[in-house]
């Protein structure tokens, strides 16, 4: 079962430091566009994100190519920053706290979400604005944002906070996090009783 997903965000890359697509991958990547995309109605969070940042298809790669090394951080505006599963447009790895001195890696989000999946496809649509970034590599403080999963194994059922609250409400949130240590119950949320 192929499982795909949309990564949206701004990003670099390096044309002489290149790997490998791993077995079992499809990257899609866009290119920006400066007329308007048409659309009669979105489907899905990449129809979504496409309208959103007016990007298209450009080419795919596919297992053992070679293609430069890709670095994404999340957008400084209220634009959509995150990966997202296609069909449900959960949020399954989230770029907060990602800038041009400290993005995610393609190959961090390829190995994170192909790793445990060896016989079936992923595919990866790489909806990045490119920006000039650092000279070299030797500067850049990588971060590895863990998967995102629900109960049931699956991608989290999350959205990113700036498509339910107003952006003053994001920051109260955002603010809250700091205070509340891995004990701390979040105000408002209740502990399900123990059914066993």
């Amino acid at each position: 079962m192929t499982k795909t997903y949309v990564v949206s965000g701004c990003g670099m890359k390096f044309d002489a430091a290149l790997w490998p697509v791993p077995p079992g991958v499809e990257i899609h990547f866009y290119f920006q566009c400066m007329r308007e995309p048409q659309f009669y109605k979105t489907r899905t969070i990449l129809d979504k994100l496409m309208l959103e940042v007016g990007m298209f298809p450009d080419r795919v790669a596919t297992s053992g190519e070679m293609i430069p090394s890709h670095f994404c951080w999340a957008h400084p505006d209220e634009t959509t920053s995150g990966v997202f599963r296609r069909s449900s447009g959960g949020l399954a790895i989230d770029l907060e706290g990602t800038d041009a001195q400290r993005p995610v890696a393609l190959s961090h989000i390829v190995k994170t979400l192909a790793g445990d999946r060896a016989r079936s496809t992923t595919v990866i649509h790489w909806i990045v604005k490119e920006e000039e970034g650092p000279a070299d590599l030797s500067g850049l403080d990588c971060l590895y944002p863990p998967r995102l999963r629900s109960a049931d194994g699956e991608e989290s059922q999350h959205v990113p906070l700036s498509d339910v609250l107003p952006p003053a409400e994001v920051e109260a949130v955002r603010a809250s996090r700091a205070q509340l240590g891995p004990m701390t119950e979040w105000p408002g949320v209740r502990r399900r009783a123990n059914t066993r």
